[in-house]
């Protein structure tokens, strides 16, 4: 299972977004965003939930998806 700081920096970059411009969208600095994806800083619950929206990272994926 991947750390989830890999997942939003991964995620970010398959989008073509920049710390800068995603951390603009989420509302917070370009160097906390850093922080979160360098592990030297962890987000509070309402900004990694904020993180996962603007990346549309689905924290519990739908029962279609999952088979059942």
């Amino acid at each position: 299972m991947k750390d989830y700081r890999t997942v939003i920096r991964e995620k970010r970059e398959k989008l073509g977004l920049s710390q800068y411009r995603l951390a603009k969208q989420v509302g917070i600095t370009q160097s906390f965003m850093n922080e979160i994806e360098s592990g030297k800083k962890s987000p509070s619950m309402e900004v990694f939930l904020r993180l996962c929206q603007a990346l549309d990272i689905k924290l519990f994926p739908d029962e279609e998806e999952s088979g059942t």
